[in-house]
């Protein structure tokens, strides 16, 4: 399995559609034009000529922020996300971090959180212990980062939250 990365396109759309439930999605143009931003990268892994999977980063000045990563359905559990993952760290040569849904065994989709959360920490993430709570939902914040820092991961959400516009709420569980 060898992956390139490439700016994403339009052929990317799709999977970001399916990977996502619609309240966690922001509009596809909204993402291509925060794309055009000089801290934000939207790209494509190829395996081959194949669509192997996406990711959407926000570069703050000591972390960054995955606001979205997903395989392509038919490439799950091939190693892709992990590939991703370390190909993110290899760029950026600083800790990580992102939102999940957090572990709930009374959720319908209790199983897929699990399995997410264990391939996270697999890759290196933990629970940071505090949670992001948007209009529609709560997060669980798992971070790279050895020694977590929340000025670091509010600096990261600035590129998606100028100002701290719309900023959603952080607190310690």
């Amino acid at each position: 399995m060898s992956l390139s990365a490439r700016t994403a396109g339009f052929s990317v759309r799709s999977l970001y559609l399916q990977s996502f439930p619609k309240e966690e999605r922001f509009s596809f143009l909204f993402l291509k034009i925060l794309a055009c931003t000089k801290a934000s990268r939207f790209l494509a892994y190829y395996d081959g000529e194949s669509l192997a999977g996406i990711s959407f980063t926000i570069e703050g000045e000591r972390m960054v922020f995955l606001l979205y990563m997903a395989v392509s359905p038919s490439l799950q559990s091939r190693g892709y996300g992990t590939e991703i993952l370390e190909y993110l760290k290899e760029q950026y040569k600083k800790p990580i971090t992102l939102n999940a849904e957090p572990r709930d065994d009374d959720s319908e989709n209790a199983d897929e959180r699990s399995r997410r959360f264990a391939f996270y920490e697999r890759n290196g993430f933990s629970d940071t212990g505090y949670v992001l709570q948007d209009t529609k939902m709560t997060y669980t914040v798992l971070s790279s980062a050895k020694k977590f820092a929340i000025e670091d991961y509010y600096g990261a959400l600035l590129g998606l939250h100028p100002k701290g516009i719309g900023m959603p709420k952080i607190r310690k569980r």
